[in-house]
């Protein structure tokens, strides 16, 4: 850049210099008065005085507001030309003005010898501005402020701001307008207190009524609200609804409203306001819930079900629904007698209750279910406190169904089962139990079983249909205690106890309760080991010792007892938490316990297929025996149609379609000749049972050869027209099949016991994959406290209990540890 161009250039800059200097102190006082005003409505100082004191304040800064714009204003001056030109020579150094020097003009230029010392001088100037610059502006503070009061004031406004933050601007606008109508309603005061919904669990909050920030308000929270003096009623506005106090006295008010929603609200005492908020009603969502894990059936064909779920407040309870599958046809759903289009419900554990999120399983023994075998839907349900529902979506499953190996138990839970679906063929099951309990050498010569058959029996027999629902449940007690003794019961206690450990533990209950279940749960586990040391010697005598499962898991009684003092020790220490998971793996050991049981043996499969045919054509032929009296004439009635009918009071002594004088019309000798052709089918049908048991099992039961005469009589006398005769004839066939299904199980009991008297040998092993010698248990897997941790932790609980009795400690210590050893 050429001289005079960089010269130029640095003059402009100065003169932009000194003009900031000016400006800056022209406005350093304006900037102090709104800085000050600033700091003190950012910091709220205006609301602590009266309105009238607000006034005043108000006049003040705007008198020294006034004052600071006119000392601006005689301080302000446009920098100079000549002034720039100083402060360029004065930031380079350079002494004598140079640079109004160069601008001087030669006067004689006609003399040579001037001219030249004149172009000398010229130069030399020229070479003292090479170093020309200029500096950094200099605002002159100290000199206009020398106590350094701008810096408090920008030190309060620094304060305010940090203070305000997202409230600088409502407070800005409060200290601008002071609040003269507050004076005349001085006298009354306000206290006011929101009281959340018990489902968020949160305390009451006290209001503050000069604040104006936004209240965060959860739906159905209450607004408890009291003003004292005032005299006139106040009133509470909410988005423009209008609900007055309750008077107390003449100068006391009480107000309880409930909050549903809004955007504003404020409370005024004659037309002077108290109180004015924002306002923002947070509403509930209802509880979210899915599956964890898919369902499992453990070996003990009990079902886990795992599920997490969480809400915005908290968990009130956790359940899961089964209901029938669409898959299932119409008729088996409708012939379930146990609510086949109701849900069942299992209910699940929260922990801690009121857990905003949780994670749990849980096990379940749904084999009694009247739908054990079908396909079901499973719904996850939650509820929060407010009885809100969340729902999973659908998870289809087949419900575990227990196998029974044992002949007798196994006929018995085919009745069952017919019963519970088909409840209206009770009669037909009472006649199949008979036939059952007529042969007690099959189930061991069993009294309570012989008799809990026989009463089963007659109570179908004698009762209506409400009847079906006990009887259900009494077959399957006779089926398990057939099956396995008390090995069943054992289980179900067990099981009953770990369910109830765990619902206390999780409901946090005390330890003398605590306590209580975990003495239930050692007798339980003592019980059911009993159990199944037993079974497995009762197997042993049987069939001879049993060749080792290499895959199944060896459990030491001693090792499952130091897991049961372990979670008693937790339990006692307070550490609930590990208890559960301790127990809950303890839980799922057992569960997947694979035990020796004789369900492992498989029974006569052919023996178990004709059970099955031979109970169809059982219901068969009593319900062709009912068509074929509807459609005989002038028939007398049977002993058990006499007890039916009375019971249903219908009163009527024959059927409907006959001759006025009972003869038999063309109409009904056409409806003998079908009946005769069904019972041509059955007859065949017969056949083939009788000849798959010849192959199968090389012997036919002989009350076979009486069932299939008596249905060869009942047919040909059908086919001529004699009801009557045929009537006597299927009575035959129904009392055959009886006896046959009973002989079959007779011949089955003595084949399992041929198969299980040539077992191969091997080492012996109880149930729980124990060897009677002894053996370990595997607990790699199972994460529980090593002795130092549970060491450490009682050494701690002792030092608290020590230092609670301490009297000289201070009070505010005392209590701290008090609260601490609540718990516990």
């Amino acid at each position: 850049m050429r001289t005079p161009d960089r010269i130029n250039y640095l003059h402009a800059l100065a003169r932009l210099v000194l003009f900031w200097e000016t400006m800056w102190r022209a406005l350093l006082p304006l900037i102090c008065v709104v800085g000050l005003f600033g700091a003190l409505a950012l910091l709220q100082l205006p609301a602590l005085l009266p309105a009238w004191g607000h006034a005043v304040l108000l006049a003040i800064f705007a008198l020294l507001l006034i004052a600071a714009i006119w000392l601006g204003y005689k301080a302000w001056r446009v920098p100079e030309e000549s002034a720039a030109l100083r402060r360029l020579e004065r930031d380079s150094g350079l002494l004598h003005r140079p640079l109004g020097s160069l601008r001087d003009q030669l006067a004689n230029s006609h003399d040579a010898g001037a001219f030249a010392l004149w172009r000398a001088h010229q130069s030399r100037l020229q070479s003292q501005l090479r170093s020309l610059r200029i500096g950094l502006p200099r605002p002159g503070l100290p000199k206009g402020d020398p106590w350094g009061l701008r810096a408090v004031v920008f030190l309060l406004l620094a304060m305010g701001l940090f203070i305000g933050g997202a409230e600088a601007p409502q407070r800005l606008r409060a200290a601008l307008l002071p609040d003269f109508s507050a004076d005349s309603g001085a006298a009354a005061e306000l206290e006011a207190w929101l009281t959340p919904p018990d489902y968020t669990g949160l305390p009451p909050v006290k209001l503050d009524p000069k604040s104006i920030k936004t209240l965060q308000v959860a739906q159905g929270s209450t607004l408890m609200a009291r003003v004292f003096g005032g005299g006139a009623t106040p009133r509470l506005s909410i988005d423009g609804a209008v609900t007055p106090f309750l008077k107390i006295d003449a100068q006391n008010f009480e107000l309880n409203q409930t909050i549903e929603a809004g955007q504003r609200l404020s409370i005024a005492s004659a037309e002077h306001p108290l109180a004015d908020w924002p306002l923002t009603v947070i509403f509930d969502q209802p509880p979210t819930v899915r599956a964890d894990e898919d369902p499992k059936v453990t070996p003990r064909q009990a079902l886990r079900l795992s599920y997490q779920a969480a809400d915005d407040y908290g968990l009130a309870a956790v359940w899961a629904e089964l209901r029938l599958a669409d898959a299932v046809s119409d008729a088996a759903s409708d012939a379930v007698s146990d609510g086949g289009g109701e849900a069942h419900r299992l209910e699940l554990t929260v922990s801690p209750p009121g857990a905003r999120e949780a994670r749990e399983s849980g096990y379940f023994d749904l084999t009694p279910h009247p739908w054990a075998g079908l396909k079901v839907d499973l719904h996850y349900l939650a509820r929060d406190e407010k009885g809100q529902i969340g729902r999973s979506e659908a998870t289809s499953l087949q419900l575990p169904e227990r196998q029974f190996s044992h002949p007798v138990a196994r006929a018995i839970i085919e009745q069952r089962r017919d019963l519970s679906r088909l409840p209206k063929r009770r009669f037909l099951v009472a006649v199949a139990l008979f036939a059952i309990s007529s042969g007690p050498e099959t189930y061991g010569h069993d009294q309570v079983a012989y008799l809990a058959l026989w009463s089963a029996a007659r109570r179908l027999q004698l009762s209506h249909d409400e009847a079906s629902r006990e009887v259900v449940e009494l077959l399957w007690q006779v089926a398990l205690r057939i099956e396995d003794g008390g090995m069943s019961l054992a289980e179900r206690d067990l099981r009953a106890a770990q369910d109830a450990l765990m619902a206390a533990l999780a409901a946090d209950a005390d330890q003398a309760e605590i306590e209580r279940l975990m003495d239930q749960l050692q007798k339980a586990m003592e019980k059911y080991l009993q159990a199944l040391a037993e079974q497995a010697r009762q197997n042993d005598q049987a069939q001879g010792p049993q060749p080792p499962d290499p895959n199944a898991r060896n459990i030491d009684a001693a090792d499952l007892q130091k897991m049961m003092d372990r979670i008693r020790e937790l339990s006692r220490l307070g550490a609930t938490d590990a208890a559960r998971d301790l127990l809950r793996q303890l839980q799922e050991m057992l569960e997947n316990l694979e035990g020796q049981r004789a369900a492992q043996q498989q029974g006569n499969r052919p023996g178990e297929q004709a059970m099955r045919r031979l109970g169809e054509l059982l219901q068969k032929q009593q319900d062709l025996m009912d068509k074929t009296y509807q459609q005989t004439p002038r028939r007398r009635r049977m002993p058990w149609e006499k007890r039916e009918g009375e019971a249903k009071g219908d009163g009527q002594g024959g059927p409907q379609g006959q001759g006025r004088n009972g003869a038999m019309t063309s109409g009904k000798r056409k409806a003998m000749g079908r009946l005769s052709g069904k019972q041509g089918n059955l007859r065949q049908q017969l056949g083939d049972v009788m000849r798959r048991l010849g192959e199968g099992m090389g012997k036919i039961p002989d009350a076979m050869s009486d069932v299939d005469r008596a249905m060869r009589e009942a047919q040909r006398a059908l086919r001529s027209g004699r009801g009557g005769q045929a009537l006597s004839s299927q009575r035959q066939a129904i009392d055959g099949l009886a006896n046959s299904f009973r002989e079959l199980a007779e011949e089955m009991m003595k084949n399992a016991d041929k198969d299980g008297q040539g077992q191969m040998g091997g080492n012996q092993e109880d149930p729980a994959g124990r060897p009677f010698q002894g053996g370990g248990m595997d607990t790699s897997r199972v994460m529980v406290p090593n002795d130092s941790e549970l060491a450490r932790a009682r050494h701690i609980l002792d030092e608290l209990r020590r230092r609670a009795g301490e009297r000289a400690r201070a009070r505010l210590e005392r209590d701290y540890i008090d609260r601490l050893l609540e718990r516990f």
